[in-house]
C-alpha cells in the first residue's frame, strides 16, 4: 500500500484537477511548519526582553541603581510559576527557563553597568542587528 496517491479528473471549469491523499509525513511537516513560526516569534520576543533590559540597564548605570534587585527577580520567577500552574503546565520548567533568561539579563546589564560607556553599543549589537527596539 502506498503511502501517497495521486489522482486526475476535471474541475469545474473542465481543467484537469490533480488530487493528493494526505500522509502522516504532510501532518508532520504542517507541525514542524507551524513550530517553526511559533519559535521564530518566541526567539523574537526573547530578543526583543533582552534588548529592553539592556534599556533598563543604561537607566540603572546613569540613574546609579544597583543592577541586582532580588525582589523584583522573585516577581518574575513567581509570576512565570504561576503561569505555568494555571495551564497546567511545569512550574520547574518555567523556573528554569527564567534562571536562564534573568542570567542572561543580568551578564548584559552587568557589561553596560560596569563596562565603559563605549561599551553600550558593542553590547546592543551583541543581542542583535539594530531595530526600532534599540532606542
Amino acid at each position: 500500500m502506498a503511502d501517497f496517491q495521486h489522482s486526475t479528473g476535471t474541475d469545474a471549469h473542465g481543467e484537469i484537477a490533480q488530487t493528493h491523499d494526505r500522509t502522516p509525513g504532510d501532518d508532520l511537516e504542517k507541525f514542524r511548519r507551524q513550530l517553526d513560526a511559533i519559535d521564530a516569534t518566541l526567539l523574537e520576543t526573547v530578543r526583543e526582553r533582552l534588548l529592553l533590559c539592556l534599556q533598563i540597564g543604561e537607566w540603572k548605570r546613569t540613574s546609579h541603581v544597583p543592577m541586582m534587585q532580588p525582589s523584583r527577580v522573585h516577581v518574575v520567577q513567581e509570576r512565570a510559576r504561576q503561569f505555568a500552574r494555571q495551564h497546567n503546565l511545569s512550574p520547574e520548567f518555567f523556573s528554569s527557563l527564567y534562571e536562564l533568561l534573568i542570567a542572561e539579563t543580568c551578564r548584559l546589564e552587568d557589561l553596560v553597568i560596569d563596562g565603559p560607556e563605549a561599551n553600550v553599543e558593542n553590547v546592543r549589537e551583541s543581542v542583535g542587528p539594530r531595530s526600532g527596539l534599540t532606542r
